[in-house]
């Protein structure tokens, strides 16, 4: 009974150390998010399976990255995107019959999503990552892809 206690005390120690190295994340969250990034600074303390959960969630792809600062630059712009994307949400967009970017299933957020396998660039990645077929060509949506727009 004693040496359960102490490897239960043992594990504690090693919980509170872990939020200790990640003071932006909460104890209680399995995994890393977007909107646990409060400023850029914020990216640089993470770790690199953080980094590869939050690019995972976001639907970019990370598997050519070997280094650390490779997914920290990946994390960066997806980042300063999304801000973009609320400040641009936050304006009250006027809708004309040329507004080619807004996802043309919820008609609120900017296109940032590619559906593969027939490569239709129509939805947001909230909406894309919904769709079992791809809402033009009805092909099967094997996944959604985020993109970058420059």
């Amino acid at each position: 009974m004693k040496g359960q206690t102490e490897t239960s005390s043992i594990n504690n120690d090693d919980e509170e150390s872990a939020e200790e190295q990640t003071p932006g994340l909460s104890r209680k969250r399995a995994r890393a998010s977007l909107s646990d990034i409060s400023s850029l600074e914020d990216i640089e303390g993470l770790s690199v399976r953080q980094l590869k959960e939050i690019l995972a969630c976001n639907f970019v792809n990370y598997s050519g990255c070997c280094e650390k600062w490779e997914l920290v630059e990946k994390v960066s712009r997806l980042y300063r995107e999304s801000e973009e994307n609320h400040k641009t949400q936050g304006e009250k967009v006027q809708l004309n019959d040329n507004d080619d970017n807004l996802c043309r299933i919820c008609m609120d957020a900017v296109i940032d999503c590619v559906l593969l396998e027939c490569g239709h660039m129509v939805t947001c990645t909230k909406c894309g990552k919904r769709m079992s077929e791809c809402p033009i060509c009805r092909q099967y949506v094997v996944r959604a892809v985020h993109v970058f727009k420059s």
